[in-house]
């Protein structure tokens, strides 16, 4: 693996794999509950999903080490619970009765922004974000748990077999930047479509595909076989 194909090779798996369909319904989800900068939100799920994958693939290969298939095992096991209440939150949320069930942030005319917790007519206040930030920390967070998961770990294990800590270098350099420039695309795209009723009909099918999505990594990790 040369420098220039490294770095080809690690565009193409960033842009691919930000376009999985449980990355895709996870953010889409998130983008709704805060869609007044939805390429900011899809830029710190890229961000946070990259951190674990570079650091675990640069480490791998300096060390010569493989991720323990229980590792992987564990955060695919957390990726399809966290898929499955995200995916059953949007489609909640399309009821269309008023209650609700999410997290929003507001603005309190502080100097910063409060999330809260909203479960029908009941808001409880769950932290406080920066007017200033240039991460969606929600948004991390769920990145970070596919970056340990799944294809995360199957990206790891390909830069663990990369000639020099160079050529993996570029390649994790290369897929982290597309993976977040491509998220961070989608996710201003998905926000242009919200209040519309396309937008409806897509975050009903994204709810449906992250439940789905969910449900099968669960399924997967308890050892029952899936015929399709």
């Amino acid at each position: 693996m040369t420098l220039v194909s490294a770095l080809a090779a690690g565009a193409v798996v960033g842009v691919r794999h930000a376009l999985e369909p449980d990355h895709l319904a996870a953010v889409a989800t998130l983008v709704r509950d805060d869609d007044r900068n939805p390429a900011r939100i899809g830029a710190s799920w890229g961000v946070g999903h990259s951190v674990p994958v570079v650091a675990l693939g640069l480490l791998f290969v300096a060390l010569g080490v493989r991720l323990p298939e229980s590792v992987t095992t564990l955060f695919e096991a957390v990726v399809g619970v966290v898929l499955v209440y995200l995916g059953a939150r949007m489609l909640w949320s399309l009821r269309g009765d008023g209650t609700r069930v999410g997290v929003e942030a507001h603005d309190h005319g502080d100097d910063g922004v409060h999330s809260h917790l909203h479960l029908g007519p009941l808001s409880l206040p769950l932290g406080r974000r920066s007017r200033h930030g240039h991460l969606d920390s929600d948004s991390a967070l769920v990145g970070a748990l596919h970056g340990f998961a799944g294809s995360g770990a199957l990206v790891v294990l390909l830069v663990s077999s990369a000639p020099t800590v160079g050529a993996a270098a570029s390649f994790l350099a290369a897929f982290a930047l597309l993976s977040v420039a491509t998220m961070a695309a989608v996710s201003a795209l998905w926000g242009r479509t919200l209040g519309t009723r396309v937008a409806t009909l897509l975050e009903a099918a994204a709810g449906v595909v992250g439940v789905l999505v969910g449900l099968l990594l669960l399924v997967e990790q308890a050892g029952i076989t899936v015929p399709f």
